[in-house]
């Protein structure tokens, strides 16, 4: 009887011994596995989806922080380090971001925000997160097809106070101003091709009638757009419908230019970059924050509202 319960007893110890094996080998796996998800090829994993690797730091530089604005020097490259984007020949050099912890929002924009002055580092990011974030789009272009991952080499060269970062803002206001004076070639021929919605005239030429185009018309045009140097921006393609007022459809001023003009017109113009891509500049790139841009239009054809006169 006592050989059968000694029995019975080592069963429930080796049954028992069996399952906390299991449950510590199943526990060291799991560390395994998360260790390797942590650390690959010296880069750290980040919660959020990404990974990084610090470079360079200085301990003793000031910290990005919250209400303060880093002056970024970066190159976003292939899988096979080939360079697609960078901020010196894209944006001038002008590459300032805000704070914004928010990794769901920018992973690239979140990183950056816990960096100091001086430090550098390199981010992959998923492709397809990349694009979405950084250029606003579900598509992923050529190069990229076939990357798992966008990598990101970036350093931090300055941290600005808010008020830094105005002043800098004031200055580029300035420096743009003059680059559309130089292309008039005199401030009195600037002023003089003021238009009062804020764009400048370079030529204007045809049209039919006493009309201009309203709001809710059926309108369509062709464009193409330039630098102040000559250098192709884009253009329109096949004559480019559209009903006038509906928002977003074109540029600002270009909005306020088609305003002014009758069936048949052609116009050739200056947009300084509120009333173009703005203080931050295209969202592919293309064009840097704070710059002026030449565009020429003609409106083929105007098919008036029924409820317009």
């Amino acid at each position: 009887m006592c050989c059968v319960y000694l029995h019975s007893l080592n069963q429930i110890l080796i049954k028992k011994i069996i399952t906390v094996f299991i449950f510590i080998s199943a526990l060291v796996a799991l560390v395994i596995s998360c260790g390797k998800k942590e650390k690959k090829n010296g880069f750290s994993y980040h919660p959020s989806g990404y990974y990084y690797q610090l470079i360079s730091f200085e301990s003793d530089s000031t910290t990005y922080r919250p209400n303060k604005v880093a002056w970024v020097t970066a190159s976003f490259k292939t899988q096979s380090d080939s360079i697609f984007w960078d901020s010196f020949n894209n944006l001038n050099d002008k590459f300032y971001l805000e704070s914004d912890s928010s990794e769901a929002t920018d992973f690239f924009r979140s990183y950056v925000s816990k960096c100091s002055a001086l430090d550098s580092a390199c981010i992959l990011i998923k492709t397809k997160d990349f694009f979405r974030q950084q250029f606003n789009t579900a598509s992923i272009p050529f190069f990229s097809k076939n990357d798992s991952v966008v990598k990101i080499n970036f350093k931090v060269k300055e941290v600005l106070e808010k008020t830094e970062f105005v002043k800098i803002q004031q200055d580029l206001v300035k420096k743009e101003e003059k680059q559309i004076q130089k292309y008039y070639g005199t401030r009195t021929e600037m002023q003089a091709a003021a238009d009062p919605l804020g764009f400048y005239w370079v030529d204007r030429a045809g049209g039919e009638g006493n009309r201009l185009v309203q709001l809710g018309d059926n309108v369509t045009i062709t464009y193409q757009g330039s630098f102040l140097n000559g250098r192709f921006l884009e253009k329109s393609g096949s004559d480019f419908e559209f009903i006038y007022g509906t928002p977003d459809q074109l540029l600002k001023g270009i909005n306020y230019v088609i305003g002014r003009l009758k069936l048949g017109e052609n116009a050739k113009i200056v947009l300084p970059s509120r009333l173009a891509f703005g203080e931050y500049g295209s969202s592919n790139g293309t064009v840097p924050p704070y710059t002026p841009l030449v565009y020429e239009i003609k409106l083929i054809d105007v098919k008036p509202n029924e409820n317009t006169p």
